[in-house]
């Protein structure tokens, strides 16, 4: 019996490609996210609708071609890998632990530059009203958008970026993008704080589904929290010293955690 050698393991476009194409890869389907996304909107007056239109067509349909083609190999080339339960753990406890931290950016992001008026009107006319819009918004900012972004920001871009700069370099390449695409400048530093977290959760696991957990959880309780006070103000709050304290506990557990994280 003639025993055959064992099949050696597809390389993917990490082994294959240089940092070009993988730009190449990357920014065709942010833009088309983007561009879906303003496309849809000035149709249809919201958001809720075209934000997972822009994220499965614009953004998801590009890579979904390359992953059908054999191009792109998700489990090697995207982190689509489930992460152990001990970074399930540690993942879920970091997003959350940085709601608070997060917000408080966002608040002081409002200080220095405030909202733009006819965003806030925008946004507040947009916000779900009743059980079947809420599931539809639920839909598009927690389940498609995050898988989307995150694939971009974290799976493609942060790993190039780490690639020829560094761990760190790339976590912080990865979040700045993250914060000035999203072009909200009033909560600039809150967004970039979260692409942190994000960063932070990418570098402890590789794991794709890790992130997409990640940042659907906080745009999950995010949502929540915006339908309960019925929209957006635009004006910074006044901030008390029991926010201080939440921020502060908040940032003190995401380090415990990410350390651990980050130690396999």
């Amino acid at each position: 019996m003639v025993t055959l050698p064992p099949r050696p393991a597809a390389e993917g476009i990490w082994h294959r490609w240089h940092a070009q194409p993988i730009l190449a890869l990357a920014v065709p389907p942010l833009a088309g996210t983007l561009v879906v996304q303003v496309a849809g909107d000035a149709l249809t007056g919201g958001l809720a609708g075209p934000v997972p239109v822009g994220s499965l067509v614009g953004g998801g349909g590009p890579l979904l071609g390359r992953a059908r083609s054999g191009e792109l190999l998700p489990a090697t080339d995207l982190g689509w890998r489930l992460p152990t339960p001990r970074q399930l753990w540690l993942t879920t406890g970091i997003a959350l632990a940085a709601l608070p931290p997060a917000s408080l950016l966002a608040e002081l992001s409002l200080r220095l530059r405030p909202a733009d008026p006819e965003w806030v009107r925008l946004v507040n006319e947009q916000m779900p009203r009743g059980a079947g819009p809420f599931v539809l918004a639920a839909l598009a900012m927690v389940i498609v958008a995050p898988l989307v972004e995150e694939i971009i920001f974290r799976a493609l871009l942060q790993r190039l970026a780490a690639r020829y700069w560094g761990a760190l370099p790339g976590a912080l390449v990865s979040a700045l993008l993250f914060g000035l695409v999203h072009l909200e400048p009033w909560y600039v530093l809150g967004l970039i704080g979260v692409g942190l977290m994000l960063a932070l959760v990418w570098a402890g696991t590789r794991s794709l589904p890790a992130c997409w957990l990640a940042h659907a959880l906080h745009n999950g309780v995010s949502l929540a929290l915006l339908a309960d006070a019925g929209g957006v103000t635009g004006e910074p709050g006044d901030l008390a010293v029991r926010d201080l304290l939440l921020a502060g506990g908040g940032l003190a557990i995401v380090a415990i955690l990410g350390r651990n994280l980050l130690r396999r």
